[in-house]
């Protein structure tokens, strides 16, 4: 497989004794060399993903005042409706509309530490006006988890490692994030004239374990970045998911599973088909599949050393190194994982934690981290 292509595993190939050693050293390879690959054949039921494409239509086309009711900016969980150009990546706006929900759950009593505030119940649209969102997506949500369960199985595995090796990174209230995104054509004509295209998420990196990306729509524009830093299209193929590596993996594993720098850019070209129809607009799922907030991990994991040693060069574990330590620097993962949301979303941290508005720029990232240990320890002491 080249490592300026994205590779096609066959779910169907892990079901079997016979197969499954085909299909592990598939996925190594794939996660050491790129990063992304199609999954075909995978178990999410057809008619759900329909369901599902059909309830992000209805949503987004709620009025601005329904849309306003479960804005992000009214929960301190990072959950709900973010609107056009409301999110930065890389010092620009991105072009898309989104919103995000997670495992429904209690908000945390005020003694608990900080990062337990990315837990808390949904903002859910009405059911007047959505009867059905809601049970489509908390069905979606546990069958991809299902998936993703069997995944931290087949990753292990195909790392010669133990079956469980990842599972206590797991103990715990699972916390899991399914974002719905709408990226519409450009609005002016001068984002319509721009050679570049219109940043509809800029260049990044998931903060996740694995992403488990389900297409909505046929549309292009997804980029991912190769080891031999070509941009490689990533467009959607009929009936695959697209599954990437995520920083946490790439962390927890010293740098043998890479996590590609990706972007959507969205140009005129994306939103018709081969025959000049128009496509509309863009719809993509894609669901975070991340480590428990209260793991502590400050090692990597014991990898054998021949797997190790598929590692591309040194400044590959360097950064890997760099990323564990920032995930974990403050205790438990939950700190590093709510410091990312307070620099991406910065409504929500205006609103609920302007504490950090100054320590939101990536070279403040240690003073950030140790902020917030200081504010949930000065919390336990007083209780």
């Amino acid at each position: 497989m080249a490592a300026n292509s994205i590779p096609t595993i066959d779910y169907s190939l892990s079901t079997s004794p016979a197969t499954r050693p085909k299909f592990l050293s598939q996925l190594r390879d794939a996660l050491v060399r790129v990063g992304f690959f199609y999954l075909q054949n995978h178990p999410i039921p057809e008619c759900l993903q329909e369901d599902l494409l059909a309830q992000s239509r209805e949503l987004f086309q709620l009025s601005p005042e329904k849309k306003q009711e479960i804005d992000m900016a009214s929960s301190k969980h990072f959950i709900g409706y973010v609107g056009m150009e409301d999110t930065v990546t890389v010092a620009k706006k991105d072009y898309r509309e989104s919103y995000t929900l997670g495992y429904e759950s209690p908000a945390p009593s005020p003694d608990e530490p900080i990062y337990r505030n990315l837990r808390g119940p949904n903002l859910w649209p009405d059911n007047s006006d959505l009867p059905e969102f809601r049970p489509v997506m908390e069905r979606y949500m546990t069958e991809v988890r299902k998936l993703a369960d069997e995944f931290k199985v087949f990753v292990a595995q195909a790392l010669d490692m133990k079956p469980t090796a990842l599972a206590h990174l797991f103990d715990g209230i699972p916390f899991d994030r399914l974002m719905l995104a709408k990226y519409s054509p450009a609005a002016s004509p001068e984002q319509a004239a721009d050679k570049q295209g219109v940043q509809g998420k800029g260049v990044h990196k998931d903060a996740s374990l694995l992403t488990f990306l389900l297409p909505g729509t046929s549309h292009g524009g997804l980029q991912a970045l190769s080891p031999a830093n070509e941009w490689i299209p990533v467009p959607p193929v009929p009936g695959a998911m697209i599954i990437n590596v995520g920083i946490q993996l790439e962390a927890l594993t010293d740098g043998v599973c890479y996590a590609a720098l990706h972007k959507v850019v969205m140009r005129p070209e994306h939103y018709v088909d081969s025959n000049g129809n128009d496509l509309g607009p863009r719809f993509s799922f894609p669901l975070f599949h991340t480590i428990s907030l209260d793991a502590i991990q400050k090692e990597p994991l014991d990898v054998p050393p021949h797997i190790l040693a598929l590692v591309r060069d040194d400044e590959a574990r360097r950064n890997a190194r760099v990323s564990l330590r920032r995930l974990f620097q403050a205790g438990s993962a939950g700190y590093g994982v709510f410091a990312t949301r307070l620099r991406v979303y910065q409504k929500v941290t205006q609103r609920w934690f302007p504490q950090y508005l100054d320590l939101l720029s990536l070279d403040k990232i240690p003073q950030l981290g140790a902020a917030l240990h200081s504010e949930s320890k000065s919390i336990s002491a007083a209780v």
